[in-house]
């Protein structure tokens, strides 16, 4: 149906790379900043202002998604996409998140830490888009 057969080996080698320099980045970047290792696969909270502004967050984008997805029905509006509606979410929460730890942590360097993580983040979703959209893979 138009797939190719090894659509899922490059789905696996981009995830692979993807996981792979994202806890590298995430080993180097704690060494340099000085930092307590946070767990790879973890969210916590920072306080209980943080877990209600993050559930409020994660609540009006389930909302926002399904509307969404309605409109793109009937229009195909490309910014409604769902990939761009998540990726929107993953950046608002990752905000949100440093802007707290700004606000209510002693050590300043872990809002830093949050932000460069992000934008590695993004840096490598955007790459990934790339190679998938160029057809770099062959």
């Amino acid at each position: 149906m138009g797939v190719e057969d090894n659509v899922g080996l490059k789905l696996l080698i981009i995830l692979i790379v993807f996981l792979g320099a994202s806890l590298l980045f995430d080993l180097v970047l704690t060494k340099i900043l000085k930092l307590e290792r946070r767990k790879f696969f973890s969210y916590n909270h920072i306080n209980k202002v943080h877990v209600r502004i993050d559930w409020s967050i994660r609540i009006a984008f389930m909302f926002i998604l399904m509307a969404a997805f309605i409109i793109n029905y009937s229009y195909n509006l490309w910014y409604l996409q769902p990939y761009y509606v998540l990726l929107l979410f993953i950046i608002v929460s990752v905000v949100v998140r440093a802007i707290i730890e700004l606000k209510y942590l002693k050590n300043r360097r872990e809002a830093l830490f949050t932000v460069l993580q992000l934008g590695f983040w993004l840096l490598l979703f955007s790459g990934a888009f790339w190679i998938l959209s160029t057809g770099w893979f062959g």
